[in-house]
């Protein structure tokens, strides 16, 4: 028997493989990410609901506030609590009660009802479904993880609700994030330090970084350094200015701090 003859689960495989083109022509994805399975359905979600060769049985809706939608020929389903899987099942088996012999049913979530945003250095930015207990690395890892740019442990949060400014917090790994938050995850930002220290290098930059700390960071002076000498290269409007500076002083990133020889 030809492959293109035989038969699934009652269908013509051909008719099947089909079927998949052209939900792939469409733009959507048969089974979805796995956490879109295992989502939680509730009000507010807007599901997009198909039946293999029973286009007049395609349905886009949202599920009402007491968590119900209204399905051809099946009326009324409660579906909020069900996951996407759980409804799936729930549609076949009642189809499959009188209406259609072995349906296949495929529902996909268009628009989730309570999200939270991830930008900045991911994978793959955006919107995803928010979930109870989760944390800053399962919204993370959502996301696709980290570019090699990111500055991990600089990760903020903005939250609706803190006041008009709406300031971020900073976040850790383990972190809880609230429905609607926005994670933010920044590049990675650097300083420069040359001249007379021990470690010469590029080290990571952050908001309380000092010229002392900058030289800390870089080993220390060596013994023919002098401190009190010290500048900073910063470029400011595509121009580059030299700054004498005190160990007490904030740097900016990308500032090159600069410790000359002592002559005497």
């Amino acid at each position: 028997m030809s492959p293109c003859n035989r038969t699934v689960s009652g269908f013509p495989a051909s008719s099947l493989i089909r079927f998949v083109v052209l939900l792939i022509g469409a733009g959507l994805n048969l089974t979805g990410p796995a956490w879109s399975q295992d989502y939680v359905l509730g009000p507010r979600d807007v599901l997009n609901i198909t039946v293999y060769d029973h286009k007049d049985l395609d349905t886009k809706v949202r599920v009402s506030e007491d968590g119900k939608i209204t399905f051809p020929l099946l009326g009324e389903i409660k579906v909020s609590g069900l996951t996407v899987q759980q409804l799936e099942r729930k549609i076949t088996t009642q189809l499959a009660n009188g209406y259609i012999v072995n349906p296949h049913v495929g529902v996909f979530v268009e628009e989730f009802r309570v999200v939270v945003y991830v930008t900045g250095e991911v994978k793959k930015p955006g919107s995803y479904p928010y979930e109870e207990g989760m944390t800053v690395i399962k919204a993370l890892s959502l996301a696709g993880g980290l570019t090699e740019k990111a500055a991990d442990g600089k990760m903020t949060i903005t939250r609706k609700g803190q006041g008009p400014t709406e300031t971020p917090l900073a976040v850790g790994m383990h972190d809880l994030v609230r429905p609607d938050d926005v994670l933010q995850v920044p590049e990675k930002r650097w300083v420069y330090v040359t001249g007379e220290v021990k470690k010469p290098g590029s080290y990571l930059y952050d908001e309380q970084m000092t010229i002392l700390k900058a030289i800390t960071l870089a080993g220390g002076l060596t013994d023919k350094a002098a401190p009190g000498k010290t500048e900073i290269i910063r470029k400011t409007g595509g121009k580059e200015d030299k700054i004498r500076v005190k160990m007490e002083d904030a740097l900016q990133p990308e500032d090159v701090v600069v410790v000359p020889e002592s002559f005497f």
